[in-house]
């Protein structure tokens, strides 16, 4: 099968995996916004937040280095595979001993919650790691139908618990706790990664971690500085403001979260491609075809998005909560430089030369606390939000210009930089909002839908060239019997 077939057949189903389960979540918003408070709304996204924290430092980033080398080293698969889960295991006992932290008043409350955060940082945890180890092994559908399982049955679940029973946070958490635990049963039941799992093979597995961690050690300072540029504004607004008011920037950065439908979907099909081909001819044509396509698609998604922030916002924020809609388009504009940021950072993952990813993300995380700490005070929400966008624009530009000298990507910077130019025209227009706005707002979609045209199409060519005359040529193979 051909490197264009492959990653569309992945993306087929990883399509399908993230519609399913991302829009099950989005669906969840309005139950959220409408039975939690602010307050409550807050302390549940202070859950994710420290998970996203903490989870990377404590397994050592052990899952991504599992995926890359399963891939690489198909003969000693299982060794990886074990060492992954051991050092997870490990992470999930040293949270355990951290677990009092969480009184203290900067994470804004959870501490209450201490058993619940436990819980589900188990299975959150593992959940992801095992499948890491599905994707390695190219076990695509088992992921699509697994998510999709799992998001049901921690959809269905908190509308009982939040809903009907008025379980509040309580019920948040059991939710999530449910759907991680079927995930990982199912993983454990379908998957093969159980057969590899022994103690009898720590002492012999330390070469694979030493192997292992040469790789993953530099994600975990990028994972750190990736947090603090995405998420480390939500203790500088509950320091400043309030955990109401966390609650509310939280509760609104959920509809640009629908930016993560394009890109996390791409990204685990991407991903596999990426490792896959990145040591084979024509690389440099096959990553600059692939991105041709995705930041167009990122493009249109973040305008159309921006378009209908304020309709979006009266449907899913309920109450109080609508009142955060005016920064859903600056979330918009900072989520497309991050997942323009991820792709380049693909390159340098597939190289294993993840040592820059650090420098990269470290500058951001820097710009995001100078620039959040000063325009808060003078704009409020939207100073946070304004500082996630020149935070991750900075670690896209340096990781554009660095990249360069491992691989090649052709863009057409006219067209790129002119539909750059349009989203942000537009995102001020929503924010000054002036007379017929959304008239103008509307052109001016019109108008990326215009420019990605002319962008993506030499790549498209290019690229259903290439399917035909791969599909043509094992035609011809069957025909001489050759198949």
């Amino acid at each position: 099968m051909g490197k264009y077939k492959t990653l569309l057949v992945n993306l087929g189903l990883f399509t399908l995996n993230t519609v399913s389960t991302k829009l099950i979540t989005f669906i969840l918003v309005p139950l959220y916004t409408y039975f939690l408070t602010a307050a409550q709304f807050g302390i549940t996204d202070m859950s994710l937040t420290v998970v996203s924290l903490v989870a990377p430092i404590v397994t050592l980033s052990i899952g991504d280095a599992t995926t890359r080398y399963i891939i690489d080293d198909s003969k000693d698969q299982g060794r990886y595979i074990s060492v992954g889960f051991w050092v997870t295991l490990f992470g999930c006992i040293v949270v355990l001993a951290l677990l009092p932290l969480l009184d203290l008043p900067i994470f804004g409350g959870l501490g209450s919650y201490k058993w619940f955060y436990m819980a589900y940082f188990v299975s959150s945890t593992f959940n992801v790691y095992l499948a890491n180890v599905a994707r390695g092994l190219n076990n695509v559908k088992l992921i699509t139908w697994v998510s999709i399982a799992s998001s049901l049955a921690s959809a269905s679940s908190a509308g009982v618990l939040i809903g009907w029973l008025n379980w509040k946070v309580e019920g948040y958490f059991i939710s999530l706790i449910l759907g991680g635990v079927l995930a990982i049963v199912l993983y454990l039941i379908f998957g093969r990664a159980l057969q590899y799992i022994g103690i009898h093979r720590i002492k012999e597995d330390r070469q694979y971690l030493k192997r292992m961690l040469l790789y993953s050690i530099p994600l975990m300072p990028n994972s750190i500085f990736w947090w603090v540029g995405t998420s480390v504004n939500r203790f500088f607004i509950t320091s400043m403001l309030g955990i109401g008011a966390s609650g509310l920037f939280a509760a609104a950065s959920k509809i640009p979260n629908i930016m993560n439908l394009i890109s996390s979907t791409f990204w685990q099909a991407w991903s596999l491609s990426a490792f896959q081909q990145f040591k084979k001819t024509d690389t440099s044509k096959f990553y600059s075809n692939v991105f041709a396509v995705f930041r167009t698609f990122c493009f249109v998604a973040a305008s159309g998005l921006t378009l209908v922030s304020p309709w979006l916002a009266s449907i899913l924020l309920q109450k109080n909560f609508y009142e955060g809609w005016v920064i859903i388009p600056i979330l918009v504009l900072a989520f497309l430089f991050n997942v323009f940021a991820g792709f380049y950072g693909t390159i340098f993952t597939a190289s294993m030369r993840t040592a820059y990813l650090l420098t990269s993300t470290a500058a951001a995380a820097l710009v995001v606390i100078g620039m959040t700490w000063l325009l808060i005070p003078l704009i409020g929400l939207q100073g946070a939000a304004w500082a996630m966008v020149a935070s991750n624009f900075v670690m896209y530009i340096m990781r554009v210009f660095r990249a360069g000298s491992i691989m090649k990507i052709k863009v057409n910077r006219f067209l790129m930089v002119a539909n750059m130019v349009l989203v942000v025209l537009q995102v001020c227009l929503m924010l000054w909002q002036p007379p017929q706005f959304m008239v103008f707002s509307g052109m001016i979609f019109i108008g990326v839908c215009v420019v990605a045209c002319f962008d993506f199409y030499p790549s498209i060519r290019t690229i259903v060239g290439v399917v035909r005359k791969n599909r043509g040529s094992h035609n011809r193979k069957v025909e001489q019997g050759e198949v």
